[in-house]
């Protein structure tokens, strides 16, 4: 179950981006390091899930407190951008990141109120947000290293 919600929501959500023009997919590329695609499964996924999800939404899951608590996690983010996150900035305001966002979150918050797990609402947050940060160009977007060219996915 959890990895539908997670594949429905990253498709969902990685072909809004296509067609907005958020993700280019002349961007694709191998990631630099696998483990290194896998920590967002920890940083931001797991300690983001811990806090929006484990900490603020009660198991069994009220669907009312469940979206309110996803509209505010998506409106921090650019709060965060211009407070504890600088990277964000001009990535974490734009409206195309932030239906992504609510997209992925919104799956992350199913896949939670389904097990009551925080791993599992981690496990759908965290894997777009490896693909995009380390695969499509997501790090380069955010202020980081530019991916090898020589990576390039014809």
């Amino acid at each position: 179950q959890v990895g539908v919600v997670t594949g429905v929501s990253s498709s969902v959500a990685g072909m809004f981006g296509v067609v907005t023009g958020f993700v280019n997919l002349a961007d694709l590329h191998r990631p630099k390091s696998f483990v290194r695609m896998c920590s967002a499964l920890v940083f931001p996924s797991l300690v983001e899930e811990i806090i929006w999800r484990a900490a603020l939404i009660p198991y069994p899951v009220s669907p009312v407190h469940a979206a309110v608590v996803l509209g505010v996690h998506v409106a921090f983010h650019p709060v965060a951008a211009v407070t504890i996150w600088p990277r964000g900035r001009g990535v974490f305001d734009d409206w195309r990141f932030l239906v992504m966002a609510t997209i992925i979150l919104g799956g992350a918050t199913v896949s939670y109120a389904m097990t009551g797990s925080v791993w599992a609402a981690a496990v759908t947050h965290g894997v777009p947000v490896g693909i995009w940060r380390d695969c499509a160009g997501g790090e380069k977007v955010l202020g980081g290293p530019p991916a090898d060219q020589d990576e390039t996915i014809e």
